[in-house]
């Protein structure tokens, strides 16, 4: 995938929003009136995330369908991916329980939990069982995530069915999962207030849930593969990217609801839901389009774009404890404590650890795994 260097500054990029979403709230900053929407919005990463994920995991199964690769067999995928997320996780995890087990959360004292909680996050089903750890709350999307890894083949296999008929068919059906992504929104935010007890934040935040972000990816993989993107390159990437400044300044504003953990209306579910899948999708257009220029050749071939990439997932998967961290050895209460300091603190160790974990185990494992799991090349034909 070199032709999309851009995408590892992306990934960097929705890493980096995370982030600061988390510290707008531990600090209490996201409760500002401008600046406190921009950081409120910073979960918008998680729609980035998706929508690269179905981009790139879908477009060899929708290549080797037609034809156009080597069908790449189901194993392989399976071990791949799992080399991908796990050693990461379980690294993180393990820290996560010894913390927790040791002082517990800020605030609290639930400690470790039951064995139930435990084996979730073993398993990546804390999402499904809506149970998690102060400083691993994030990891909700992990469990969406694995569950996009097992849809993979079958979804791709049955987008690439779709275009043996048309493109049209399979931007419709595509289109279609994502109207019915926003729906289940507006129905989780009902379904919320007036049942403020239930388990509807379960289908809020599953694949179900969220099916506007991964059909945003899907579509553009569609795009790709189909070479629908001749009036895309002709838009300069700054264009993409100013586009998507400003759905992120609407989103920002209390048209995509409140900024804390209050049930949003009918509308603003609906309104947040489908900003941030324009979102994800004018910036993963601006990552596929391609440098547009010399400045963005320049930053596609940058070691600070490819190391952004690197430490992306590291960055998601630590920040959160590093935050418990601070606010623990600080004596800060949670909702205060200087934005700009905690910024900092977060951001320098949670790279540092980021970088620690893709120099010493991520990077190591992908590549003995792909090494034993590596199959020749067809030559691909013309579609």
């Amino acid at each position: 995938m070199t032709r999309y260097r851009l995408i590892d500054g992306l990934r960097g990029l929705a890493a980096l929003l995370v982030l600061l979403s988390h510290v707008g709230f531990w600090t209490g900053a996201d409760r500002l009136d401008f600046s406190g929407g921009l950081l409120a919005r910073g979960d918008s990463g998680v729609a980035v995330f998706f929508a690269i994920s179905a981009f790139l995991l879908l477009r060899p199964w929708i290549a080797a369908g037609s034809g156009v690769a080597a069908p790449q067999p189901v194993r392989v995928y399976a071990v791949r991916r799992a080399a991908r997320i796990l050693p990461a996780y379980l690294v993180a995890l393990v820290a996560v329980l010894l913390v927790a087990g040791a002082w517990g959360p800020v605030g609290g004292s639930e400690g470790v939990g039951g064995i139930g909680t435990v084996v979730a996050h073993l398993l990546l089903v804390q999402g499904y069982a809506d149970t998690s750890y102060q400083s691993f709350s994030q990891t909700w999307s992990l469990t969406t995530e694995a569950t996009f890894y097992l849809l993979v083949p079958f979804l791709g296999t049955a987008i690439e069915r779709l275009l043996r008929r048309s493109p049209r068919a399979a931007y419709g059906v595509l289109g279609g999962a994502a109207v019915a992504g926003v729906a289940i929104q507006a129905l989780v935010a009902v379904w919320t207030r007036q049942h403020p007890a239930s388990a509807a934040g379960v289908l809020g935040t599953s694949v179900l849930g969220h099916a506007a972000w991964f059909a945003a990816g899907a579509a553009l993989a569609v795009a790709v593969h189909a070479g629908h993107l001749q009036r895309v390159r002709e838009i300069g990437v700054g264009t993409w990217l100013s586009a998507a400044a400003v759905v992120y300044l609407i989103a920002s504003s209390g048209l995509a609801g409140p900024r804390d953990l209050h049930a949003p209306t009918v509308g603003q579910a609906a309104a947040k839901e489908s900003l941030y899948t324009v979102l994800a999708l004018l910036l993963l257009v601006a990552a596929v389009r391609g440098p547009s220029d010399e400045r963005w050749r320049a930053v596609a071939s940058s070691g600070v774009a490819r190391f952004a990439g690197e430490v992306s997932y590291g960055v998601f998967l630590w920040h959160v404890l590093v935050l418990q961290l601070i606010y623990r050895a600080s004596g800060w209460a949670l909702f205060t404590g200087p934005f700009t300091t905690v910024l900092f603190a977060v951001l320098v160790f949670s790279v540092l650890i980021a970088w620690a974990s893709a120099a010493l185990l991520e990077q190591p494992v992908l590549r003995r795994v792909h090494r034993r799991t590596h199959t020749p090349r067809v030559p691909a034909r013309t579609a």
